[in-house]
């Protein structure tokens, strides 16, 4: 197992901040090379995928890798052999409040599992110590880093509250480490109505709010308007996409910073906002490429990426090279040689809507379509102020009528659980609707009309 010295990456990440972009990459470079030297080693996957591999490669001599043929070869993906997907597996189900490490040495955590089954990934010593001085040093940054600590600080957190969210499960885990200070944390469900939610931070009174950027815009006015009414120190985003625009509201309505974190569960911290709304890349430890439909590198730099090809230089015990993500993004180039370079997203921003004169952010549906099966794509289509129309496509073999006749089943009995009795959700089998102005279809739309024409 690779390990480091926490003093020693906080060192190397601040001098990388300091050196010339040229430089950077250099080091970079020699990075990618050790990783790939050490999968190829240990690793039987990446041992038969880079076989052909040349002396003198380049990144773009990688093959490119994907989720799911890395779950077909999941044991053999792993560089330490005395694990498997069983015992990882085992260890994720363990009881919240088992603080030990798997193996005596690992941290482990999966994916939301939204596009299929979730991913279980393992992080070493390294990945860890790195990760957490990138989040320390340039996500912080000037930051007093206690204010994440809840035996100092209130935290209240709008997350999905699921059983199997891994970021719930974090929350729980947390919960566990600190049960002397239980009473300073508070996790409210995105699936929770607008009212409810302001209430509830009223009346526990955060220093600091976590959560996704949809939950965290429609607090903000609520705070502008004094429905809601909370002292915030802090104010941290995480999961989609906060543009320029969400991000002034929310320092405007608070009146505090905003951290923001571009990051997942198979790649770690990839790019960071703090002092700012842009998302600067911590391109010396991972590695974002821009590429088309066809993973082909993008034509125009200027234009939005169809997705992203991802290498962690950090995780050694399971690698993560070259791997393919679906998010839109474009790099910039700063004008100082010296900065890191900025990281665009055109990415989900879940709006809210008004059903039935209740509010909601569209994260209460989307987070139960992704996972419902056999669904593909999910659209949700405002047809009157009470009604929701859900159309979708189905993967091949699955009965559309009742796939989607069952999510809007179940999101209409959510509603009437939750207080809003009015709420009527239906189903067509008609196409997704486009938005007028062009581009990706949307996940909502406000449809009123007779006809899709």
């Amino acid at each position: 197992m690779k390990t480091i010295e926490y003093s020693e990456a906080v060192r190397l990440i601040e001098e990388a901040g300091r050196m010339p972009a040229r430089e950077r990459l250099d080091i970079r470079h020699e990075r990618l090379r050790e990783l790939v030297a050490y999968a190829r080693r240990n690793s039987p996957y990446f041992k038969e995928l880079y076989r052909d591999l040349p002396e003198h490669y380049t990144l773009k001599d990688l093959p490119p890798t994907e989720k799911r043929t890395l779950q077909a070869n999941y044991d053999d993906w792993l560089t330490d052999r005395s694990l498997n997907k069983e015992k990882v597996g085992a260890y994720l189900g363990r009881d919240v409040k088992d603080t030990s490490l798997l193996s005596g040495k690992y941290t482990a955590l999966k994916t939301s599992g939204s596009t299929g089954e979730p991913l279980l990934m393992v992080r070493d010593d390294f990945h860890n110590k790195i990760h957490g001085a990138l989040v320390n040093r340039r996500l912080m940054r000037d930051l007093d880093p206690n204010l994440l600590n809840p035996s100092q600080y209130r935290i209240a957190t709008v997350i999905h509250t699921s059983p199997g969210a891994s970021s719930y499960n974090g929350y729980l885990r947390t919960l566990a480490a600190f049960p002397d200070h239980a009473h300073n944390m508070l996790a409210i469900s995105v699936l929770d109505d607008l009212d409810s939610t302001v209430k509830k931070l009223n009346a526990f009174r955060p220093d600091v709010l976590t959560g996704y950027a949809s939950s965290l815009i429609a607090l903000a006015k609520e705070q502008k308007e004094g429905r809601l009414d909370i002292g915030l120190k802090l104010i941290a985003n995480s999961a989609e996409l906060l543009p320029d625009k969400a991000y002034r509201e929310l320092s405007e309505s608070f009146g505090c910073p905003v951290i923001n974190n571009y990051c997942m569960t198979e790649g770690g911290e990839i790019a960071m906002a703090n002092g700012g709304p842009e998302l600067r890349l911590n391109e010396d430890w991972v590695i974002v490429e821009p590429v088309d439909e066809h993973l082909q590198p993008v034509k125009d730099a200027s234009q939005f990426s169809d997705g992203i090809l991802i290498t962690d230089l950090s995780n050694f015990v399971q690698p993560i090279i070259r791997y393919h993500v679906d998010d839109r993004v474009r790099i910039v180039a700063p004008e100082d040689g010296s900065a890191l370079p900025t990281l665009e997203i055109d990415g989900r921003s879940f709006q809210s809507f008004t059903l039935a004169g209740k509010k909601y952010t569209m994260v209460l549906i989307i987070t139960k379509a992704e996972v419902w099966p056999g669904l593909m794509k999910s659209q949700t289509v405002q047809i009157s102020s009470d009604t929701l129309e859900i159309r979708g496509i189905c993967f091949p073999g699955e009965d559309p009528e009742k796939v989607l006749g069952g999510l809007s089943a179940r999101l209409e009995e959510y509603f009437h659980e939750n207080g809003c009795v009015e709420a009527k959700v239906t189903y067509s089998l008609k196409p997704l609707l486009h938005n007028k102005k062009g581009g990706k279809i949307p996940d909502y739309i406000i449809h009123t009309g007779e006809t899709d024409d």
